[in-house]
């Protein structure tokens, strides 16, 4: 655990509040666009923005919802009417109101919360100042009859529509948290995101299915992008110039390092090429950055972090179970993932990690009240991940 985390204490329990923070962001948000807008504003609606999305963020992080049906039906309890949705909430007012959010607004929420989560990890040692940001995606399968997510075509016995939809993330490493993601439906290419939203001046760090698009690469450095990227282990290229080997670059199981040009008769883009020996095989990596900003050592060092954001997304589906959709069309999809975000976030703030899945027990054993706030707490403490040895 990083040490400005905070272990979540007795006295943290008793006080369990995660949306009154979710709130505030939101109205300033709402503030510094102009207000809701739309029949959000007429005095004849009950149901208001922020209890709407409170409500489906209650519905996130209660262990026994599912449905948005079943989330309506909560709101008959006094408690929830008290601390979430205000009233009781009828299955087509809530289902009505999903057409009225813009994804947008959650989008400034996540990027305010965002900013309130301190550094989690010091720049490695040559990028201090360089933001690093992972760049992936992961898909969730939906229902067949959501045609709008339609994928592709199932084979087999099993023959049919496939629907799925895509969340494209970029990923913080330095504060170990998600930094803006995208929700489209899943036959949006990777790549074509990636050249759309990446930012100069940022290293994004890649698998090997955004670096086949040589003619991307060549767009990306073109345009001020830096990237860090894993190559197929086929890749052709034409020599240029070979780089000497420091003892820190063998001893970070670098085998190779040069100067190419991409593709098998050297007429994609001037890049670096970083061969190092894994435990199953040879990874290649391919960067725009030159060996005085990121010498092999550090690049293998550096992509080694790629699998922070393959952990989230399994934290994502299967701790959080971000896996029961509550509203089908593509704006309620969209709202319920950029919640689900907005709900990591919310988390880490308030216990300074994301909760590993029995942490998130303990804690939703304590709201439903089946554990004290001491019970929970020790619970807590006790599969707490353990520190390294400096």
């Amino acid at each position: 655990m990083a040490a400005n985390a905070v272990q979540i204490r007795e006295e943290d329990l008793q006080r369990w509040k995660l949306l009154p923070p979710f709130v505030k962001a939101l109205q300033e948000a709402l503030a510094e666009c102009g207000g809701a807008g739309g029949t959000w504003e007429d005095s004849r609606r009950q149901l208001q923005l922020s209890e709407y999305l409170s409500l489906f963020l209650f519905g996130l992080f209660n262990p026994v919802v599912k449905t948005m049906r079943g989330l309506c039906a909560a709101t008959a309890f006094e408690r929830v009417q008290q601390e979430v949705s205000g009233r009781t909430v009828s299955l087509g007012s809530f289902s009505e109101a999903q057409a009225l959010v813009e994804p947008a607004l959650l989008e400034a929420v996540f990027g305010r919360l965002a900013q309130q989560v301190p550094p989690d990890a010091e720049p490695l040692a040559g990028l201090t100042g360089r933001e690093l940001r992972v760049v992936d995606s992961t898909v969730w399968k939906v229902l067949p009859r959501m045609a709008w997510a339609f994928w592709r075509e199932k084979g087999g016995s099993r023959a049919g529509p496939d629907a799925a939809i895509r969340l494209h993330l970029h990923f913080d490493l330095h504060r170990q948290q998600p930094h803006w993601g995208e929700v489209t439906p899943a036959k949006v290419c990777e790549r074509a995101h990636w050249r759309e939203h990446a930012e100069p001046g940022v290293v994004h760090i890649t698998d090997r299915n955004y670096s086949n698009n040589y003619g991307q690469l060549r767009e990306m450095q073109a345009a001020g992008v830096d990237f860090l990227a894993r190559l197929a282990i086929d890749t052709q290229w034409v020599l240029e110039s070979e780089e000497p080997l420091s003892p820190a670059d063998r001893a970070a199981s670098v085998v190779w390092a040069g100067t190419v040009r991409l593709g098998k008769n050297g007429d994609g883009p001037r890049v670096r090429v970083i061969d190092i020996l894994g435990e199953e095989e040879h990874i290649l990596l391919v960067t725009s950055l030159s060996a005085e900003q990121l010498p092999p050592e550090l690049a293998a060092t550096l992509y080694r972090h790629r699998w922070k954001i393959e952990m989230f997304f399994r934290w994502l589906k299967c701790i959080l179970d971000c896996r029961h959709w509550m509203a089908e069309s593509p704006r309620g999809v969209a709202i319920q993932v950029y919640l689900a975000l907005i709900a990591a976030l919310l988390l880490v703030m308030f216990s300074g990690k994301r909760p590993n899945l029995r942490q998130m027990e303990a804690i939703q054993f304590f709201t439903l009240g089946w554990a004290s706030a001491e019970e929970a707490a020790a619970q807590v403490a006790r599969y707490a991940p353990k520190q390294k040895k400096a």
